[in-house]
């Protein structure tokens, strides 16, 4: 039985989307009631996604969420090994052809003290897609390669998860944002997140990079920043113990490869997504 044919047969609510290959599935996951379907399904693929609770996988997971069964003529090792092989082919299909939503808008104003210029800049939109609503989102290009879609939460409802990234789970651990348009590399200055880079590059500081949260500095970023020829590193954390921590852990990598790093310790209540041009000057003087 086909699977449009099952979801039928036991009355799932589903609907066809632009993509002949896609259909979106009210979730099985049973951990929340989805009145507007939300789990995305590849017919082609056999894998699945709901952008509403992350609920993802296989046709086999799928199956057994719907209380049917597959099975697997093969010995009893053998369907832990094609699951994983499957969770491996998997990643891998939806992190090689992350694409931009067609159904979106450049957004033009100003957001959380970033200018509207500045956010154009970035090539920031809005999309009425499926998981993305609300949502004020920045595609994180690396070496031109579209490596994930960073959203920040700009509606009202207080459940709802303050950032957001497609795909979910996408690594990080190799991503120096905005690298690509950095022109000297020489000196660099380390920020945790993406508005900390955003107000950082709109007051002229266009040698900023973001490392995506304190604790993701990894020896792949440092291996990136040895290799385009970076001296001189000013790193730029939070001023609470985590941001502290991780500005210590990355002094101590960056002085492996023997580039020169200050740490930059801002007053408590200080957040170097909040500074001012007088400020950045004074601290960075």
């Amino acid at each position: 039985m086909e699977l449009v044919e099952l979801l039928n047969h036991r009355g799932i609510e589903y609907r066809k989307t632009n993509n002949p290959s896609e259909i979106l599935i009210s979730c099985t996951s049973g951990e929340h009631t989805d009145k507007s379907p939300s789990l995305s399904y590849n017919l082609e693929k056999n894998i699945f996604h709901c952008w509403s609770c992350g609920f993802s996988g296989g046709i086999t997971k799928f199956m057994k969420s719907i209380g049917e069964t597959i099975i697997l003529d093969v010995d009893s090792k053998q369907p832990y090994k094609i699951k994983k092989l499957k969770d491996k082919i998997r990643k891998v299909v939806e992190f090689d052809e992350i694409q931009l939503p067609q159904q979106r808008q450049m957004y033009t104003g100003e957001f959380k003290g970033i200018s509207g210029a500045t956010l154009k800049e970035f090539q920031t939109f809005t999309s009425s897609e499926m998981g993305l609503k609300e949502y004020i989102c920045i595609p994180v290009y690396q070496f031109g390669k579209l490596k994930f879609i960073e959203g920040r939460y700009a509606g009202m409802v207080a459940s709802k998860p303050k950032y957001y990234r497609r795909p979910q789970g996408a690594s990080v651990s190799d991503v120096l944002f905005p690298l690509d348009k950095v022109k000297n590399t020489n000196y660099i200055i380390l920020v945790e997140g993406m508005f900390d880079m955003l107000n950082m590059w709109q007051l002229g500081y266009h040698n900023t990079l973001c490392i995506f949260g304190a604790s993701n500095f990894s020896r792949k970023k440092l291996e990136i920043l040895d290799r385009i020829g970076v001296t001189r590193v000013d790193i730029l954390m939070d001023p609470d113990a985590p941001g502290q921590m991780a500005a210590t852990k990355i002094a101590d990598a960056l002085d492996t490869k023997n580039i020169m790093s200050r740490n930059i310790k801002l007053p408590v209540g200080t957040d170097p997504g909040e500074l001012n041009a007088r400020q950045a000057e004074r601290y960075l003087k």
